[in-house]
């Protein structure tokens, strides 16, 4: 409706502008109308500012391992190292001799202060229809160990470091050890 009423108001100054008492002369009336261009100016927009990524640190909760097993000697497959795993959890790995005299395995549960707070034997379980992991050294002895671990009384997740071991000295130290650092939630 605006611009309908400013054409008419222009054609009536371009038409009627002339008089004849003025002596033919035009007014020097000139109206400007801005009207919009192609171009717009941009208006800021806020750029989000990327802060860096957190640096992943490792879970620092293993000592040194006072004896490493080979890997061509012992595996643990699960769970999988820095994993954050929930009560009951599974442990499950391979032993290429543990089937002799059914040794096994026997996992220690450690935390923060090196303190064992659980030590479990994991018996060999069957191995027909298993396939045995890359780079085991497979023997008439090797078998698979699993079992299903329960730590009580947690009340917020807290680290544990897992030493999966083949036997142990006469003074109780372990060797042929695989060190699984977790964290453990209730």
């Amino acid at each position: 409706m605006f611009a309908g009423t400013c054409a008419l108001v222009l054609a009536a100054v371009a038409c009627g502008g002339e008089s004849e008492s003025d002596g033919g002369e035009k007014p020097d009336i000139v109206v400007d109308i801005p009207s919009p261009s192609g171009s717009v100016t941009p208006r800021p927009v806020r750029t989000a500012i990327s802060s860096p990524s957190p640096t992943v640190t490792p879970l620092r909760i293993c000592a040194p391992n006072p004896d490493p097993a080979a890997p061509a000697l012992l595996q643990v497959l699960d769970p999988a190292p820095e994993a954050r795993v929930k009560v009951p959890f599974h442990v499950r790995g391979w032993g290429s001799n543990i089937g002799f005299e059914n040794r096994g395995v026997a996992l220690g549960v450690v935390n923060g202060k090196q303190e064992v707070t659980q030590v479990l034997d994991l018996p060999p379980q069957p191995r027909d229809f298993r396939i045995a992991p890359n780079g085991l050294q497979v023997t008439e002895f090797t078998q698979p160990f699993g079992a299903d671990v329960v730590i009580a009384g947690l009340k917020e997740p807290t680290p544990f470091c897992l030493w999966i071991y083949l036997e142990a000295t006469a003074e109780g130290a372990p060797k042929g050890v695989v060190q699984v650092p977790v964290v453990v939630v209730p």
